[in-house]
């Protein structure tokens, strides 16, 4: 029974503990050739981050923790009349890239 508790006791701990992590987002927003912007978001796990300049581009993600070194990235960018809505796995502390049309996004997620 006390190693039940025990267990029960550890499991509840982990999953606060990953409730609690934060994300540090660096992106890059491209259009065509040209480098649009470049925000860096910190973000709590499935929670929307959104970020809009004027009528330049607006961008919202969320992070979705998928293991120890992963994280699902889900994305809605919106650049020049163009909309793409990428859901990408990315591996923590590595840059990864995506690109429709003359839209491109370039993401590294780190954690806190």
């Amino acid at each position: 029974m006390k190693k039940l508790i025990g267990l029960i006791t550890l499991l509840g701990f982990t999953s606060f503990v990953n409730a609690s992590d934060t994300f540090v987002v660096t992106t890059k927003i491209y259009n065509g050739e040209n480098l649009v912007s470049s925000p860096t978001l910190t973000v709590s796990p499935k929670e929307e981050a959104l970020i809009s300049v004027d009528d330049l581009y607006s961008f919202a993600l969320k992070v979705t923790p998928e293991g120890e070194s992963t994280v699902n990235l889900s994305t809605k960018l919106k650049i020049d009349g163009e909309s793409i809505s990428p859901s990408i796995v990315v591996e923590l502390d590595k840059e990864a890239k995506v690109s429709v049309g003359n839209t491109a996004l370039s993401v590294m997620v780190k954690k806190l």
